[in-house]
């Protein structure tokens, strides 16, 4: 376990608050400001070139996550145990971030949202073939439950009878980027048996800033995505949009920092329920912003999804601590 409680900058909150109390605010914050940047993307969309967009996300959250990192860790701020695992985070990270950022740009945000919380039913899909973990009825249940959600969600019959309205590519990103998180999510459980959150949300950035900068630069900003009014002439030009992709970078930095933070002092169960509160509150502003309104079947389809992932969650929780009981009993 790690400790970094002597340096961390959020006790000075946490003098009035239970551990559990102060790890869900801080949650919620995390949730709240990544569906702002979500929102931000959206916003962003026809007025600045994806490539930038995303340029700004990573790029200028490394100056914070660089502050981060050295608060908490000092002298072992690129301190790895396991270099592959961590460029392995770093490629389940872009395939994930890329098409749920485009994805936001051709479908409605909550369905976005919404889907990319099913990943914890691809995780349980994938368990057992990665990390050789049974799987009981009941979670295979919840695995049921929530395919049936993502069906009702993407309507694939309607996409090939042609009658659905919505985007069958952002539908598609959207699902796919939900399937690569479960990637992500299993490669966090090994990373963090073996290394600091802090230092791998750093690394990860950097990776990712490198490999979109020198993109950038051999395919120019325009060659992906939905194309806007301003590419690279806002860096040299500074404008408005530059304060945006800055703010988006900042915002971006202090989600990781959060949630990490978060999960540090507040029960995982506790936490995964706080996390489903993105998608109404993506709904909500989509309604109210772009006149996004989600289907009957889309609603239905979230509440499969979210009742899945929470049966998925308090299951491996209890299956813990009947490990943990165990193990305790055997010594």
């Amino acid at each position: 376990m790690f400790n970094y409680d002597s340096n961390s900058i959020l006790l000075i909150f946490k003098c009035f608050m239970s551990n559990n109390l102060f790890g869900s605010v801080l949650g919620l914050i995390a949730v709240i400001l990544s569906t702002l940047t979500h929102l931000i993307m959206k916003f962003l969309t026809h007025e600045v070139d994806f490539m930038m967009t995303i340029f700004g996300r990573f790029v200028f959250s490394l100056p914070l996550l660089f502050l981060f990192t050295i608060i908490v860790r000092k002298q072992k701020l690129l301190q790895v145990n396991n270099w592959f695992n961590i460029f392995l985070r770093s490629f389940f990270g872009i395939i994930t971030m890329m098409p749920v950022f485009l994805s936001i740009q051709l479908i409605p945000i909550g369905l976005v949202t919404a889907l990319a919380q099913s990943s914890a039913i691809f995780v349980t899909l994938l368990a057992p073939f990665f990390l050789g973990e049974k799987i009981g009825p009941i979670r295979w249940s919840a695995v049921i439950i929530g395919l049936i959600g993502i069906y009702l969600m993407t309507n694939p019959v309607g996409i090939f009878l042609k009658t659905n309205d919505l985007s069958t590519l952002g539908l598609t990103l959207a699902t796919f980027s939900a399937l690569s998180h479960a990637g992500l999510a299993l490669t966090l459980r090994k990373l963090g048996q073996t290394e600091h959150p802090t230092t791998t949300a750093f690394i990860h950035n950097t990776i990712t800033s490198i490999i979109i900068i020198v993109v950038i630069f051999f395919f120019g900003t325009k060659f992906i995505g939905e194309k806007g009014n301003l590419g690279l002439e806002i860096i040299f030009n500074p404008s408005f949009f530059l304060f945006i992709l800055v703010s988006l970078g900042v915002i971006g930095s202090f989600v990781q920092y959060l949630m990490a933070a978060s999960y540090k002092y507040a029960e995982a169960t506790i936490l995964v329920t706080i996390r489903y509160l993105a998608i109404p509150i993506a709904s909500i502003f989509g309604y109210f912003i772009w006149n996004e309104i989600l289907t009957f079947n889309q609603i239905v389809g979230a509440l499969f999804i979210i009742t899945a992932s929470l049966i998925i969650a308090s299951r491996e929780m209890k299956l813990k601590k009947i490990n943990v009981t165990r193990n305790e009993t055997s010594i």
